[in-house]
């Protein structure tokens, strides 16, 4: 009986799943059926001489009869040979198949595709952090060796889980521009051809103009927005919606979603995600050493994905105390005793009572209690009082309005500074007031008031102390509770920061 190995190869037009137990050139035994797209598919196989199992993609034989698309799957298989990176997906072999048709052999990655680890939800800052600077340091060795990747996306990074954590692994380099293939080498693509995937092309990329290392960086700020906010930038329509939202819509900004993200991984996502290649980071390096740098101020977190927003958290199951009636009671009667004195202090003379009063943590008016020293005490500073120089001429306007203390036009004040182009000439301080005016509860509160204190810029004071005046009764059925509870701690600190400040 003749072996699966030793039978004759299916058809070329046969498929996919009719190779499974064949053998290619004597060495790749094909095991599963991995994947399959319109051009080919891909197999788990064993190489036979080294026991080990390998990747195999095949590209169906009516395709090698087309030069540009034979062309290019040869020159996946050159641009991954030339790059030797603990992040890609190496290459082992590359060979034709008899009856037409081609295969790349690489190395087996098993793990989930960035794909699916977003659609999950939003994912931890750190995690995020971690998987960029592995993406990043693929790309400074796909540049270093003169390629340009120009179809990155999540369904091409895989995580390979490992004992010490998540192992990022670039594939498809089907569509790159490979620099240096050599004399002779034709490019592939005429100018004003369109290659990528809609939604992670840059710009550039997208209206067919030249492109370079610039356009995958771009790329990789699209990527790390949407592991932090857990779904797609740039989405539905046709491919000139997208790219009509990319040149006209600034990104939504992520302080309000993400409500612990650092101010400086915003600021790198937003240079990567600038319209103009000029205005990006410059090499894949020194975003690379960006994002390290902030991994390593924290400690070590996989890719779990974080809660849908508004979702609560499940506490750790403990087990009941056999006493718990007795201690419930208990708890009931002391939490009740409490609530008579301290309704008994706040109705004592001296003790503020109506809405409007402020406790002694709350912000003077200008020219009222003034205390020594600096800090929350202090008198709310002014537009006139601080420089507004250096702020682009357009955005002078709208920022005065925003440190005022008129509440007319601030709202439109706060859109303009945010809709304002390029994004980078938006200082950090102004750009946390404006998402303060704009930001609609909690969390979104929470996370532009640690904007404007990470700026450490004291221009940002004023917006601060102006939300610290809100008076501490105001909000629930009775009016008596804090609107603004969940943020004084965070607000005071803030504020006493921005104060000492020189």
């Amino acid at each position: 009986m003749t072996s699966a190995a030793a039978s004759p190869l299916p058809a070329p037009d046969a498929p996919p799943n009719a190779w499974i137990g064949h053998t290619l050139d004597g060495r790749y035994q094909l095991r599963d059926l991995l994947g399959e797209g319109g051009m080919g598919a891909v197999f788990t196989a064993e190489h036979l001489n080294l026991r080990k199992l390998v990747a195999v993609k095949m590209i169906h034989a009516e395709y090698t009869g087309n030069e540009e698309i034979a062309e290019r799957f040869r020159r996946e298989a050159m641009a991954t040979a030339q790059i030797e990176h603990p992040n890609v997906a190496s290459a082992i072999d590359f060979g034709p198949l008899p009856g037409g048709g081609a295969y790349l052999v690489t190395q087996l990655v098993r793990g989930s595709t960035l794909t699916d680890i977003i659609n999950r939800g939003r994912m931890r800052w750190q995690a995020a952090c971690d998987i960029g600077a592995q993406i990043a340091d693929a790309l400074t060795a796909a540049h270093a060796a003169g390629i340009v990747h120009r179809d990155l996306k999540p369904d091409n990074i895989l995580l390979e889980p490992r004992e010490d954590g998540e192992v990022v692994k670039v594939l498809d380099f089907g569509i790159a521009r490979v620099a240096d293939a050599g004399h002779g080498t034709t490019p592939l693509t005429r100018l004003g051809t369109v290659m990528g995937t809609p939604g992670y092309m840059a710009p550039e990329q997208a209206m067919g103009e030249p492109t370079d290392l610039r356009t995958d960086l771009y790329a990789l700020g699209v990527i790390l927005w949407e592991c932090l906010a857990g779904r797609a930038l740039w989405d539905g329509g046709e491919m000139s919606d997208l790219l009509t939202r990319q040149l006209t819509q600034p990104p939504p900004p992520l302080a309000g979603e993400v409500v612990d993200l650092p101010v400086e991984f915003e600021r790198i996502i937003h240079q990567l995600l600038a319209r103009e290649a000029k205005q990006r980071p410059q090499t894949a390096r020194e975003v690379r050493d960006a994002l390290r740098a902030l991994s390593r101020s924290v400690s070590p977190v996989s890719a779990s994905t974080l809660p849908p927003p508004g979702a609560t958290p499940m506490a750790p199951a403990v087990a009941p105390p056999s006493n718990r009636g007795l201690l419930g009671f208990i708890a009931v009667f002391v939490g009740a005793a409490l609530l008579v004195i301290v309704l008994w202090a706040v109705r004592q003379p001296g003790a503020p009572q109506e809405a409007g009063e402020r406790s002694a943590e709350f912000v003077p008016a200008a020219g009222k209690d003034k205390s020594e020293g600096t800090g929350p005490s202090e008198p709310v500073l002014s537009a006139s009082d601080l420089d507004l120089g250096e702020l682009p001429a357009k955005l002078r306007g709208p920022g005065s309005t925003l440190l005022g203390t008129a509440r007319e036009g601030q709202v439109k004040a706060a859109e303009a500074v945010l809709a304002y182009e390029p994004e980078v000439d938006v200082p950090l301080w102004l750009h946390g007031v404006a998402l303060l005016e704009k930001a609609d509860g909690c969390e979104a509160k929470h996370a532009a008031v640690k904007r404007i204190a990470e700026a450490k810029d004291k221009r940002g004071l004023p917006a601060l102390q102006r939300l610290n005046k809100t008076p501490a009764k105001g909000c629930g059925k009775a009016k008596s509770a804090d609107c603004l509870e969940c943020l004084r701690p965070t607000l005071k600190q803030s504020i006493e920061q921005l104060a000492a400040l020189p």
